[in-house]
């Protein structure tokens, strides 16, 4: 078998909804145990988007909570803390997700947890840092979305519009995942552990960085274009018989190739056309063109001449298409997982990252409240006496 690059490391997962979660549940692809502490029954997070009458989760849960175990703890309880405190003893990482005031008031800051566990590494995920005067304010991915200039800048002209995806709490996830794998070759190196610290406004600015960067510069003001790209052209969603393609066209070589495909050579001596930035000030004229172009052919049709082109393009596909396509079931995008409480197997998007020696993987589905709760507390040499009074006093 092949051996998982963080098996021997121990997480504690004091998350919820989705920036934390997605963090902690990449160390346990890697084969790190991943302990999800959660309220006794279940935590609010597994209700939102569900699947399946009766079962204890919805979509959202079950994608960002694979590979771990779930340990049901009150930590409002002093022998919840008790348990808290002997866990973390163990513990190579924490992970939590909340306002600096919450962290301490349950005892999961980096200044208590590590006079616990010194060397540990504390990921601390907010909404807005623990400075400035957000700091202890709460708030949720959309909220990150129009605070980073991205919704402002999305939708038609006039009409500012979030993006349904997750973006912000994914790419605050990777960034804590990031984070916390630099502090583990640091510890490696030193012995040393540390505060890891992520917050969603800034991740979402990372990702709209350069229109900050432009506007700092220029002070252009940019607005939103609805599928039309702000930067090149064509570069938009256009209408097919059977559907739609998005067709992105950036740089001179490649509009010279689509200028021909489409049987008009002469636009490439334009002057309206000369540059991507000229190409996108006149991009609506360019859209309509494209427009014209695939609007006699199908999909299929549109994107075996693009790419014949060598023109990027792909087709507008809902998530049931998604799950059907073509490229995605031959390159093993996907892994179909059994979930018990569940018909169909949970069709899971495989790890991004290929890894040629020692390769995440996803194993299990989300566990079920407290699953693992006896199998922890043993191990932490708790009796069964013990546990079975912290069970009378509903604190596991």
């Amino acid at each position: 078998m092949t051996s998982k690059v963080l098996e021997n490391i121990r997480v504690i997962d004091i998350t919820r909804y989705v920036a934390g979660p997605v963090c902690a549940a990449q160390f346990a692809d890697l084969g790190a145990e991943v302990i999800h502490i959660e309220n006794v029954g279940g935590g609010e997070d597994r209700s939102p988007l569900p699947v399946a009458p009766g079962f204890n989760g919805g979509a959202g849960f079950i994608q960002v909570n694979r590979n771990k175990k779930s340990l049901s703890l009150d930590l409002g309880h002093d022998s919840g803390q008790a348990i808290l405190r002997r866990l973390l003893k163990t513990c190579d990482i924490l992970v939590s997700n909340m306002p600096q005031q919450a962290a301490v008031s349950l005892g999961i800051d980096y200044e208590t947890v590590k006079k616990i566990r010194p060397d540990i590494i504390s990921v601390e995920i907010s909404s807005f840092g623990s400075e400035g005067p957000y700091a202890n304010r709460t708030g949720f991915d959309a909220i990150a979305q129009v605070m980073s200039g991205a919704v402002h800048l999305s939708g038609p002209p006039g009409h500012p519009t979030k993006n349904a995806a997750a973006w912000v709490d994914m790419t605050a996830g990777n960034h804590a995942t990031i984070g916390a794998l630099a502090a583990l070759l640091y510890r490696n190196a030193t012995g040393e552990g540390q505060k890891v610290e992520v917050n969603l406004l800034q991740s979402a600015m990372t990702v709209t960085n350069y229109f900050l960067l432009e506007e700092a510069l220029t002070g252009m003001g940019r607005e939103s274009s609805d599928n039309r790209a702000q930067s090149g052209g064509p570069a938009d969603l256009a209408p097919t018989t059977d559907g739609a393609v998005y067709v992105a066209v950036l740089g001179q070589p490649m509009f010279s190739r689509f200028a021909t495909l489409i049987g008009q050579p002469e636009l490439v001596d334009d002057e309206r056309f000369q540059s991507d930035e000229s190409r996108a000030k006149h991009g609506d004229q360019l859209s309509g063109m494209l427009a014209a172009w695939t609007a006699g052919r199908s999909s299929a049709q549109a994107l075996e001449q693009l790419a014949a082109a060598r023109i990027p393009a792909g087709p507008l596909l809902k998530p049931r298409e998604v799950l059907q396509d073509e490229h995605v079931l031959a390159s093993g995008f996907l892994e179909r997982i059994e979930v018990p409480g569940l018909n169909d197997p949970v069709p899971y998007v495989t790890p991004a990252y290929r890894l040629s020696k020692s390769p995440a993987s996803i194993v299990t589905g989300p566990p079920t409240p407290g699953q693992h709760t006896d199998e922890i507390l043993t191990e932490l040499g708790f009796s069964p006496a013990e546990i079975a009074e912290f069970r009378q006093q509903a604190v596991v």
